[in-house]
């Protein structure tokens, strides 16, 4: 198990066919099928561990760790053309790698804070979109306004809207 902040998940080990097939049905049978979804997120592929030991991988870890978005989203994909819906279906990762565009409809920015600057705010945001589609990744889109506040040092790093 891992942690994301307040979310605690598991990856599905890619390389072994029996897995795979399971992630599969999940998506054709619950995603698609009993909750009719046409979108979706795949997220927290970039957190695969470095010393990870798979099923059918003989290379070391940290190798799968940058292939793990791209068959993830290559799993996605694969789930929703044999479920016949590939043209009704996206589903967007905020995770990729050298060949993940051509397994992936859209990508999402990541969490930034609801602030304008180039640090983890809009504008950043843009910086990023405008960099993935020069590395291929035409299509993104981030959260409208950002996403995440904190405060750090009792700074808050948020818009005052009152």
């Amino acid at each position: 198990m891992m942690k994301s902040g307040s979310i605690e998940f598991a990856q599905v080990d890619f390389t072994n066919p029996d897995a795979r097939t399971w992630a599969k049905n999940i998506i054709k049978q619950n995603i698609l099928g009993e909750a009719k979804a046409y979108g979706y997120m795949c997220d927290f592929s970039e957190y695969t561990p470095m010393d990870s030991k798979f099923y059918n991988f003989d290379r070391a870890a940290p190798t799968y760790h940058n292939r793990y978005p791209y068959e993830w989203a290559k799993l996605n994909k694969e789930a929703i053309e044999e479920a016949g819906m590939e043209d009704e279906v996206v589903y967007f990762m905020r995770a990729g790698s050298t060949f993940s565009p051509s397994q992936t409809s859209l990508y999402w920015m990541g969490d930034q804070l609801v602030t304008y600057d180039a640090y983890d705010g809009l504008q950043s945001a843009l910086i990023g979109l405008l960099n993935g589609g020069i590395s291929g990744f035409s299509l993104g889109h981030s959260d409208i306004g950002g996403y995440t506040s904190v405060n750090i040092n009792k700074i808050p790093y948020r818009i005052n809207r009152d």
